[in-house]
C-alpha cells in the first residue's frame, strides 16, 4: 500500500472520530529511539524510515519533521508521499505546534497515541494549542489503519553477570531508593528499557541492535515489580531475579496496576508516556525528574570500563582485517554498500562474545556518504569501483561492551579538496580528544573543539559531536552528549562519549571520523578537578585521505602516539600480509 492511500485511510478515520489533525510520534511506550517492528508507526505511515522524525496530518496536508541527519534520506524517502518535509533547525522551519496554529480554525481537535508520546511533549503541545481552544486527545488511529502489524517473535531475556556489569543488583537498587528517599517518594517507575536492564542486570533482544526487552519497573523502598512478558523469562533469570528479592508481573498488567496506585508519592521522568500519567496523575503527587538510574548507568565502573578496552582489541582487528579486504579487492570483485556491510559484520562476528550490530551500519558511497545516517537498500545499492570515497560508520555490541566507530576510507584517486576536507574533519576529531577541562565542564563547551579547523574554512557540520554510549547497551545513551544544543547535564569522570565530526557535500560525498572516549581525572590541584578523555577505540586512518602539511606539530604527535598505541594492542593478533600492510599504516606521519 503506497504513502498516498494510507493516508487516505488515515483521514477517513480522523473525520469518523472528528479528529482535525493527527500526530504520529517516532515512538514506543518506552520512548525508545530504536523500536520494536510493531511500534513503527511512523515509518510504516509516512514512508520515511530514519530513526528521529514525526509526522503530522491534517484533512489536507501532511508534514514529516526531522533533523539534519535526514534532510537528505527524508526528501528522497518522501518524494510523491504528499508528505512536506520540514527540516528542524533550518531557519524558516516553522515549529509543528505554531504550524499547526496555523493550520487549524479555533476548537479544532488534535489526536495521537498517548503511549507513544512523552508526557514532556504533550503537555508542551496542549499549553500552545490552548491559546487557540484547540483540543489535544488520546486517539490511537493508527490501530485501526494499520491491520497487519507486524510483531517480532519471542525472544527470552537473559543475564548480564556481575563480572561485566561490575555492580549487583541489590547494589543498584539500594542506591536509586537512596535517591527516592532524598525526594520522600514512596514508589518510582522506570518505563525507558535501557534503565530497566541496566537496573536489573539483565538484556534481552526485543529491539534491534539494542540488547534491551520490553518491560516496566515499579520500585518501592521495600518492593521490586518487573512488568515483562513471562515466556521470555527462563529459570536462570526467574532465580536471579528472586536473589535480588525482585518480583515479576505481566506486562499487560502494567497499567491495571497503575489504576490501582492511590494517595502515593511518584517519583518519574518527565519522558514517560502520556498514557502513565493519565492513569496516576490524579489521584497521586508526582514528582517529575530524570531517572535516578539514568545517570548512574551513564559513569561506568572499572569493569564496564575494561569491558570497553577489551571489546575495543577485538574490534580493532575486524576493523583492519575489514579495511585490508576492502582496499585490496575494490574493483576486483562484485561488492556493493549492502554486501561490505554483510562482510565487514562476518570480521566482527570471528571475534570473541560477538552479540551483533550496535546498529545498523551506514555505508555510503560517493555521493551517499553526505546521508548523515544512510541506510545501503539490500536491493539497489551502490556498487563500489576502486575509485572516489567511502564513509563506513558501524559498531559491535560484545557482552563486555559496545562499539561505534566511523572511518572514511579512498577507494582510489580522490581529489585534493577531500583530502584537505578529511584533515579539517581529523583535527576537530583530535583537538576534542586532546581537551582538559575542569570538573562541571559541560558537552557544550567542548562542541567547537572539534568544529574549529572547519570554522576557520567557513565550513560545518549539522549532526552533534558526541553521544553517551552504553556498556553492552544501547549505542546511543544520555544524559549527557556533546553539541551545539544546550545540555545542562555535566561530564563525569566514566562516561563514554563518541568524537565524531563530519563535513558533507550533498552528491559528492561525506566525511566522518569517529572514536570513543572515556572522561577520567586528569589532575587536582587548588583551581580544582580536571578531566580528560582517554581514546578507546583502536583502529588507524587512512594515510591517503591525510594533508599532513595541515596538522600541526602536536595533532601529528597525537596522531602518531594513537597509531603507536594501535601498534602495539593489535599487531600481535594480525597475520601475513594483513599485519604488513597494517605495520605500513601506522608508521609515523
Amino acid at each position: 500500500m503506497k504513502t498516498v492511500e494510507k493516508l487516505s485511510l488515515l483521514r477517513k478515520e480522523m473525520k469518523a472520530h472528528q479528529i482535525d489533525a493527527f500526530i504520529v510520534f517516532s515512538a514506543d511506550p518506552h520512548l525508545s529511539e530504536y523500536l520494536p517492528k510493531e511500534w513503527l508507526e511512523r515509518a510504516w505511515l509516512s514512508g520515511f524510515t530514519g530513526s528521529a522524525g514525526f509526522v503530522v496530518v491534517t484533512l489536507n496536508k501532511a508534514g514529516v519533521w526531522t533533523d539534519s541527519r535526514y534532510f537528505v534520506q527524508a526528501a528522497i524517502e518522501l518524494k510523491d508521499s504528499g508528505i512536506t518535509l520540514f527540516k528542524e533547525g533550518v531557519e524558516g522551519t516553522p515549529d509543528y505546534a505554531d504550524w499547526l496554529l496555523q493550520e487549524l480554525p479555533e476548537g479544532s481537535v488534535v489526536a495521537l497515541n498517548a503511549l507513544a508520546t512523552s508526557h514532556l511533549a504533550f503537555e508542551k503541545l496542549q499549553n500552545t494549542l490552548k491559546t487557540k481552544k484547540i483540543q489535544l486527545q488520546h486517539q490511537p488511529l493508527i490501530d485501526v489503519v494499520w491491520t497487519n502489524r507486524e510483531k517480532d517473535p519471542l525472544h527470552t531475556i537473559f543475564v548480564h553477570p556481575d563480572k561485566w556489569a561490575g555492580q549487583t543488583v541489590a547494589d543498584k537498587l539500594a542506591a536509586i531508593r537512596k535517591a527516592m528517599a532524598q525526594h520522600k517518594a514512596g514508589l518510582h517507575l522506570i518505563t525507558a528499557l535501557d534503565d530497566v536492564a541496566w537496573t536489573l542486570n539483565l538484556r534481552g533482544s526485543d529491539v534491534k541492535f539494542n540488547p534491551v526487552f520490553l518491560g516496566y519497573i515499579a520500585l518501592t523502598d521495600k518492593d521490586a515489580t518487573l512488568f515483562v512478558d513471562t515466556q521470555k523469562v527462563t529459570p536462570e533469570v526467574e532465580a536471579h531475579l528472586k536473589a535480588a528479592n525482585v518480583k515479576v508481573a505481566p506486562y499487560d498488567s502494567f497499567f491495571t496496576y497503575l489504576a490501582g496506585v492511590k494517595g502515593q508519592t511518584i517519583l518519574l521522568s518527565p519522558n514517560s508516556n502520556q498514557a502513565i500519567f493519565d492513569t496516576i496523575g490524579t489521584h497521586n503527587t508526582l514528582v517529575q525528574l530524570p531517572t535516578p538510574g539514568n545517570l548512574m548507568k551513564a559513569v561506568k565502573n572499572a569493569t564496564e570500563l575494561e569491558g570497553f578496552r577489551t571489546v575495543m582489541v577485538r574490534d580493532g582487528v575486524a576493523m583492519v582485517k575489514f579495511l585490508y579486504w576492502l582496499t585490496h579487492n575494490v574493483g576486483k570483485e562484485p561488492m556493493t554498500e549492502y554486501s561490505v556491510g554483510l562482510k565487514l559484520r562476518d570480521f566482527r562476528a570471528e571475534g570473541a562474545n560477538f552479540v551483533g550490530e550496535s546498529f545498523g551500519s551506514i555505508i555510503g558511497y560517493q555521493g551517499n556518504g553526505a546521508i548523515v545516517h544512510y541506510s545501503a537498500p539490500e536491493q539497489g545499492s551502490s556498487e563500489l569501483k576502486a575509485e572516489g570515497s567511502i564513509l563506513v560508520d558501524s559498531g559491535g555490541q560484545y557482552l563486555e561492551g559496545t562499539t561505534d566507530i566511523t572511518r572514511t576510507i579512498p577507494l582510489g584517486k580522490v581529489s585534493q579538496q577531500f583530502i584537505d576536507d578529511a584533515t579539517l574533519v581529523l583535527k576537530g576529531m583530535i583537538q576534542l580528544a586532546m581537551v582538559q577541562f575542569p570538573k562541571g565542564t559541560r558537552g557544550v563547551q567542548l562542541d567547537a573543539y572539534a568544529r574549529m579547523a572547519l570554522w576557520k574554512c567557513h565550513k560545518d557540520y549539522g549532526h552533534g559531536t558526541g553521544h553517551g554510549v552504553g556498556s553492552f547497551m544501547n549505542v546511543h545513551e544520555g544524559p549527557q552528549n556533546i553539541r551545539k544544543d544546550m545540555n545542562p547535564q555535566v561530564l563525569l569522570a566514566g562516561m563514554v562519549c563518541s568524537d565524531e565530526p563530519g563535513f558533507y557535500l550533498e552528491n559528492q560525498y561525506g566525511i566522518r571520523h569517529e572514536n570513543l572516549i572515556a572522561v577520567r581525572e586528569v589532575a587536582q590541584n587548588e583551581f580544582g578537578t580536571f578531566y580528560d578523555f582517554e581514546t578507546l577505540t583502536l583502529c588507524p586512518f587512512m594515510r591517503s585521505a591525510i594533508n599532513v602539511s595541515l596538522l600541526t606539530d602536536v595533532e601529528r604527535e597525537w596522531l602518531n602516539n594513537y597509531h603507536k598505541t594501535c601498534e602495539e594492542k593489535l599487531a600481535p593478533l594480525l597475520e601475513g600480509e594483513v599485519k604488513a600492510w597494517f605495520l605500513e599504516l601506522v608508521k609515523p606521519l
